[in-house]
This record gives structure tokens, C-alpha cells and sequence, in this order.
């Protein structure tokens, strides 16, 4: 056989295998939001799984009654899973998972779009996809933010992955198409509206990218089209103007020069360190950082000939934007913020192995399989064997509730949305900011869940933590309200009270 011909079935069983782990690790995350999406509940995750419930109850219209955080939700989980209701039994749960599994894959297919307009094969673009499924630990942030529970941010990347394709297309061509204008125009409204994340992430970078090539050609004396030019900045102009017209929870941020080394060190530098995930096969981490970077180093030799390679920088620029803006202004620092990384080696060593082909290449697939394998094995016991929630205290609470037949209490933020979401809205905790004030909390809950919108006359449950026992403590020396019942817990205790006590300011 001649060598060729061993290059040929050596490539196709990289191809097959590397589908199969992509596959495997996709089947993990399917089997964690349909069948275990109580594993790892906080009252994040399920404040996303009530938005659905309300979005769904409101024609999916987000109605003025939701308390929001920070961001709007439109190209997301909680809003697709308002129309997935009819094939997931009626309910918000098994809803937002097929949701966020959904999602995942749509991702995944904008992310394929995008490969192909920067010229990756098959094998290349399989790669991409399997280290962006791969670089992340159990139910960490990447995961959370990307493909698990409320898949916060994934909206967002499907946009990216939809406009850098069009912008590799248009490079590519060199012209802009109508389609292009009539698909992003209204993209960069929505991406705006959900917040300034998109305008950090991919808008603002493109700009950027955009920037450099036309003052590259600038210098080369070099026709190109103005249009792409003139779309780029008015889809970022569009998203970021829109992201300040509709912003809503961001307040006390400025800027932050005298300290910025300060923060960089002690807050930024840690939290970016912590996303590609070190704790596991930590050599093979690093090898795939270098090689994203060398990979990176060829396209930008290549641009002067391949200028759809200049879609490529965007991903670059995005970690760049983030970085600096986190650094210098008071904004908080979180890993999330910072799930760029993840893109950067998902195009970087797929780009290495297209321009610098042959045993490198080969290589390269090799220990991206090898490092997928070991993920799939630790994401199947971190998400799926490790799977206790049925023993939660909140589903122990739940249950007293629902055979009792308390169909209505309170709690604090960190254990109201959490109870109801795990006895899949059988009890209904709402959140109050303390039990001594009994006010209703304004953030990722419903005013209308409250008196005086709601009923007050029937038995309430107040879910007490032993940690807040103080505080309901004051509210009962100072109400002297009727408890018919209490119920203790390792951790809470319930009592209920002949009436809802608890009240909404607006």
C-alpha cells in the first residue's frame, strides 16, 4: 500500500474518531439537562428555569412584573424553552433541558458555518468543535455558561459564530450581500437589548479586526470594498447603542487607572486563569494553548493571501477587550467573563493543523481525542453518576409542602427558586430579601407572586435557614404572627403562619 494510501485511512479514523467523541461528550451533556438538570441547582440556574415558566405563561413576552439582574433574555434557553412545553409535559424542567441541549447543538452548527467561510476541512472543523466541547470541568462556569442547565451565554456565541461567518463570506467574495445586512441588522438589535456582552465579546472586536485590515490595505495600496467596512461598524455601532438604551442592573461603574495593576493582580489574572481548567492533564492544556498560538501566528501571515483568515482575529481581540475592560473599571471580575479562551484554542489549533499540515496535524488530533476521552469520562461522573439531588433537603422540603398541602411559601435568594424548581413548581418558594423585613425581593423574581397582587388569606410556609433563624426571630417578636405548623430540617426549619405575611414595594 503506498503511503499515500495510509495517509488517507489514517486521516478517516481521525475523522470517525473524533465525531465519536464529540458525540460522546454531546450524549453527556443531553443525558445531564434531560435527566439530571437538578444535579448541581443554585438559585441562578433556577432563576433562568422560572423565567421560562413565566415566559411561557406570558406569551412568551417578558412581562413588566419580572425582576431581571442585569441581562435580557432573548436568543436563550429560558425563552426557547417557553415554546418547547407541549413536547416536554407542560413543564418548566424538563422544558429548559431540551432547551439547553438544543442550543448546544445549534451552536455547534454556527460554529461549523463559521469554519467553513475560514476554509477548515472536515477534520479541522471536528477538532474545533470537540475542544470547545472538552476544555471545561464538571458544572463549572464555562459549562453552566455554555452547555448545561440555563446555558447563560450560548446565545451569544451562536450571534458570534453567525456574524464572523458572514464576515469570513463577505472577505471571502469580496462584497457584502444583501442577506448578510437583512440576517445581522436585526441581530445586533436583539444582541444589544440582551446586553452589552455580545458588543465585548465579537461586535467591538470585529470593529477592531475591521480597522487593521482596512489600514493594512491602506498602506498596501489596496482596493476592497467599502461596504463590508461600513456594515461592520454599523453592526457594532447598532449593538453597542442599543446595549446602552436598554441597560438595566449596571450601576456604580467607572473607571479604575490608579489601581488597574492592583486589580489585574489580585482579581483578573486569577479569574483568568481558571477557565481552560489546569486540574486535569494539565501538560495537554498547555500544549494545545501553544499550538493555538502558533496556529494564530501563521494566519496572520496568511492574511495578505487568505482574507477570510481576518474573521479569525475577532476571537482574539474578544479575550483582549474583555481583559482590559475588566482591569480597568470597577466592574466585577468573574471566570465567566472570560470564556473567550475557549474560542481562541477552538479556531487556534484547528488553524495550526490546516496551514501547517502533515504529522503535526495528525499529532494534534491525536491528543485532542486522547484529552477528549479522559473529559467524557470525568463529565460522566461529575454530572451524571454523582447525581444526588433526589436526597436535597430542598426536594425534603418540597415534599413536606406538597403532602401537607402548602402550596405557597418563602424563603431568602439562595433557597426560594431553588425548592420550587426541584419539585417542578409543585411548591412555590418565592424569595424575600430578609425574614425580619418580610419585603419581596426585586431581583430574578415576579411582583405578581407577591401580596398585594397575590391572595393573603391561605396557610403560608416561611423556609427558614439556621442561619437566618435570628432574623425571622425579630419578625415573629415583632408581628406575633399565628404559626399552625412548623416541620424541622438538618439545615431549615418551616414554619407556617395562618396568612402570607410578607409584602411588595414597588
Amino acid at each position: 500500500m503506498q503511503p499515500k494510501g495510509i495517509d488517507k485511512i489514517l486521516n478517516i479514523a481521525l475523522v470517525i474518531a473524533t465525531l465519536a467523541a464529540a458525540l460522546w461528550i454531546l450524549f453527556i451533556y443531553a443525558d445531564a439537562n434531560m435527566q439530571h438538570y437538578n444535579a448541581h441547582m443554585e438559585a441562578d440556574i433556577a432563576s433562568e428555569t422560572l423565567l421560562a415558566d413565566v415566559l411561557h405563561e406570558n406569551g412568551h413576552v417578558q412581562p413588566d412584573t419580572w425582576q431581571m439582574s442585569t441581562a435580557r433574555r432573548i436568543i436563550a434557553a429560558p425563552m426557547l424553552a417557553s415554546f418547547l412545553y407541549p413536547v416536554a409535559g407542560g413543564n418548566m424542567v424538563p422544558a429548559m433541558g431540551l432547551a439547553c441541549t438544543l442550543m448546544i447543538l445549534m451552536m455547534i452548527a454556527a460554529m461549523l458555518f463559521f469554519n467553513r467561510q475560514i476554509g477548515l476541512g472536515l477534520r479541522e472543523s471536528l477538532v474545533a468543535v470537540l475542544i470547545m466541547l472538552m476544555l471545561s470541568a464538571p458544572s463549572d462556569e464555562a459549562q453552566r455558561m455554555l452547555f448545561l442547565y440555563a446555558s447563560y451565554y450560548v446565545g451569544h456565541f451562536i450571534s458570534m459564530f453567525i456574524v464572523l461567518g458572514l464576515y469570513a463570506r463577505a472577505l471571502k467574495r469580496g462584497r457584502l450581500s444583501v442577506l448578510t445586512v437583512v440576517i445581522t441588522l436585526p441581530l445586533a438589535v436583539i444582541n444589544g437589548i440582551q446586553g452589552s456582552h455580545a458588543s465585548m465579546f465579537f461586535y467591538l472586536p470585529m470593529l477592531g479586526a475591521e480597522i487593521l485590515r482596512r489600514m493594512t490595505l491602506l498602506i498596501k495600496k489596496e482596493k476592497s470594498s467599502f461596504a463590508i467596512s461600513i456594515w461592520v461598524a454599523v453592526v457594532a455601532v447598532v449593538s453597542y447603542v442599543c446595549s446602552k438604551i436598554f441597560e438595566f442592573g449596571v450601576t456604580g461603574v467607572s473607571r479604575n487607572i490608579r489601581h488597574a495593576p492592583e486589580k489585574f493582580f489580585g482579581e483578573v489574572l486569577p479569574a483568568f486563569k481558571v477557565v481552560l481548567f489546569y486540574g486535569r492533564l494539565e501538560f495537554v492544556v498547555i500544549i494545545l494553548i501553544i499550538a493555538a498560538i502558533a496556529g494564530y501566528m501563521l494566519a496572520v501571515k496568511e492574511l495578505s493571501k487568505t482574507s477570510e483568515l481576518w474573521a479569525t482575529l475577532p476571537i482574539v481581540f474578544g479575550v483582549i477587550v474583555v481583559l482590559l475592560s475588566a482591569t480597568f473599571t470597577t466592574a466585577e471580575v468573574a471566570p465567566r467573563y472570560f470564556i473567550m479562551q475557549i474560542f481562541v484554542l477552538a479556531c487556534g489549533v484547528p488553524l495550526l493543523m490546516k496551514l501547517f499540515s502533515g504529522k503535526m496535524a495528525t499529532l494534534l488530533a491525536l491528543i485532542v481525542i486522547i484529552y477528549a476521552v479522559d473529559s467524557a469520562m470525568a463529565f460522566d461522573d461529575g454530572l451524571i453518576k454523582s447525581d444526588h439531588s433526589a436526597d436535597s433537603e430542598y426536594v425534603k422540603v418540597a415534599h413536606f409542602m406538597e403532602e401537607a398541602g402548602y402550596k405557597y411559601g418563602y424563603s431568602t435568594f439562595d433557597h426560594a427558586n431553588p425548592i420550587t424548581v426541584m419539585s417542578y413548581g409543585k411548591a412555590k418558594v418565592r424569595a424575600v430579601n430578609s425574614f425580619d423585613e418580610m419585603q419581596g425581593l426585586k431581583w430574578l423574581t415576579d411582583s405578581s407572586w407577591y401580596p398585594p397582587a397575590k391572595d393573603v388569606d391561605s396557610p403560608t410556609c416561611y423556609v427558614v435557614s439556621r442561619a437566618r433563624q435570628e432574623e425571622f426571630d425579630k419578625f415573629v417578636s415583632r408581628e406575633n404572627p399565628k404559626i399552625i405548623d412548623s416541620k424541622e430540617f438538618d439545615s431549615f426549619v418551616v414554619y407556617v403562619t395562618d396568612k402570607d405575611y410578607t409584602y411588595w414595594v414597588d
